[in-house]
């Protein structure tokens, strides 16, 4: 018989974090579920590890192979889920005792097909209590439309956990997903930026999404993961790209409200990380001028988007022409400002 649940953990070189991930989630108060550890590649003992833990429970799947990144992981993980749900965890983090239970409990409850959580920020030597019972369950229900709109909230209704941003409902690991929604749909492999790339289609496809508005994944802080670690030029390309990805997508299900919020966000980002890109690395003029080339062919979108400003579009149509215009228009308004 298939089990409830099936939990996919990526693991590469976590081997100081690794046992506390593992731990927390054999430590579920929901137990009906299948752990899936994919072993991707990782050339210190966490295959061992892995090993070890799947010799003394049941449950646990491991999966050893080659080195594809994070995305080509959790695929295997996807290919090899028998849950009725699947949830992600990233092996450098953990989470509290009630985490499953209470998404699945909740997500049957309301017949969804996601369910999120909250999540918490932590350090990497900060004690938590994982077994702490949880009592603020306020349920929010969303459709798929409103659950997409809750990306870009800028209220209260958001879900924003600190951060100054909705990236709760961008990352994948505060989730359960019915496995259904990802018979269609894979993590693009190679890229960075992976949730960024699917998120929106995975809402999208979902019927009914909802929020459970309490602390019950814990991200654990470190200087060296992945998202925490050094700028590079294939980390904007990827972040960009997957904003733009989003932005045409909204397009093409005719949904403009979303669209147009997208396409500034992609836009914003764009600027910011060329150029970063453009002052760290100024040896890569050709990956700038194609990331530009492709920014250009957006021009109808700037034009017709009514949530940026005049100012904005005519100093991006400079760009368009010729950043050393973009740069000067800048200079000038804030030579302005500071004149008054």
């Amino acid at each position: 018989m298939n089990p409830k649940l099936s939990i996919i953990v990526p693991v590469y070189k976590v081997v100081p974090y690794l046992k506390k991930c593992i731990d927390s989630i054999l430590s579920q108060t929901f137990s009906d579920f299948e752990l899936i550890l994919v072993n991707d590649g990782s050339p210190d003992k966490c295959g061992e590890i892995c090993d070890q833990y799947a010799k003394h429970d049941s449950r646990i799947k491991v999966i050893h192979k080659n080195n594809g990144g994070i995305s080509s992981a959790r695929n295997a993980g996807i290919e090899a889920a028998k849950g009725y749900y699947i949830g992600f965890v990233d092996s450098d983090d953990f989470i509290h005792a009630n985490m499953y239970r209470i998404l699945f409990e909740t997500a049957i409850k309301h017949s969804a097909d996601i369910a999120v959580c909250d999540f918490k920020y932590v350090n990497m030597d900060e004690v938590i209590d994982t077994q702490k019972n949880k009592c603020d369950l306020k349920v929010r229900n969303f459709t798929n439309i409103e659950a997409l709109r809750q990306m870009f909230a800028n209220d209260s209704s958001g879900l924003k956990t600190g951060a100054g941003n909705n990236i709760g409902w961008v990352v994948l690991w505060n989730k359960i997903y019915k496995r259904e929604i990802f018979e269609n749909l894979r993590f693009e492999e190679g890229r960075i930026c992976e949730d960024e790339l699917l998120i929106h289609k995975i809402l999208f496809y979902s019927r009914k999404t909802i929020y459970i508005s309490t602390q019950l994944y814990y991200y654990v802080q470190r200087p060296n993961s992945i998202i925490r670690s050094p700028y590079s030029l294939k980390r904007f390309a990827d972040k960009v790209y997957a904003l733009k990805d989003r932005s045409e997508f909204f397009l093409t299900i005719k949904e403009f409200d979303l669209h147009y919020k997208a396409y500034k966000s992609y836009m914003e980002s764009f600027f910011w990380n060329y150029y970063t890109a453009k002052k760290d690395f100024p040896y890569l003029k050709q990956e700038l001028k194609q990331l530009k080339r492709d920014f250009n062919k957006s021009l109808i979108y700037l034009i017709k988007n009514p949530l940026i400003g005049w100012k904005q579009k005519f100093a991006t149509i400079g760009f368009i022409i010729n950043p050393f215009i973009y740069d000067w228009l800048i200079k000038l308004e804030k030579n302005i400002k500071a004149a008054f």
